[in-house]
């Protein structure tokens, strides 16, 4: 027990806001939503009905991108504190964006559900492959852009912002759209700084708690 004030405070109670070590500790459980999306990717490939050929990689992709879009949609529940109208906008671009990809991906899956190889066209094919690309691009521009008005807004480090920006291009999009937003907001929820800014501090000098 520790006071503030004329109250006894539990050790583990965060004082004005801030997330303590072993807060922090509790929020682990949360690492999992970075290895949900390519475990349901893979699990969706391995259950895929014979014979095998490129629609399943789609079908994978379906999996794999519908999960990453409702882990992010969680991680954002978790951090709910930490937006700003900008940063939401940068949210609901990318959920477009992995609209579009699950919707291209499902159409060329289905175009040429069940053959081997790649037959190279069908009905609602070249449209799939088209809608993916975009929605590839608006991940793309949209996954910059997070970690942009995260230093504009002094919510994170120079050196995560980076990392995060990385993570937008490796792994590439049409593979794992928005791994670098997932990362970051996994980390920001996990490390217990959130993604809020502070107000007057430069984000290097937020003392024991990580920034992000």
């Amino acid at each position: 027990m520790r006071t503030e004030g004329d109250a006894r405070v539990p050790e583990d109670k965060p004082l004005d806001g801030i997330r303590t070590p072993s807060s922090a500790k509790q929020r682990r459980w949360a690492l999992a939503l970075v290895a949900l999306p390519p475990a349901i990717g893979i699990a969706t490939a391995l259950l895929a009905p014979e014979p095998h050929g490129h629609w399943v990689e789609h079908l994978s992709s379906v999996g794999f991108k519908s999960t990453q879009l409702a882990a992010l949609a969680v991680a954002a529940v978790l951090l709910r504190r930490s937006w700003n109208a900008i940063l939401l906008l940068v949210l609901a671009a990318v959920a477009v964006g992995i609209v579009l990809q699950v919707a291209g991906d499902w159409s060329v899956a289905r175009s040429i559900w069940r053959t081997t190889g790649d037959p190279g066209g069908g009905a609602g094919y070249a449209w799939g492959h088209e809608t993916s690309g975009l929605g590839d691009l608006i991940v793309v521009i949209a996954g910059l852009a997070f970690p942009l008005v995260l230093v504009v807004t002094r919510r994170a480090r120079v050196w995560v912002a980076v990392v995060v920006a990385v993570l937008a291009i490796v792994p590439p999009p049409f593979l794992w759209p928005a791994a670098g937003l997932l990362v970051a907001m996994v980390y920001g929820y996990v490390g217990g700084g959130e993604l809020r800014p502070v107000k007057g501090i430069a984000p290097a000098m937020r003392g024991n708690v990580d920034p992000l």
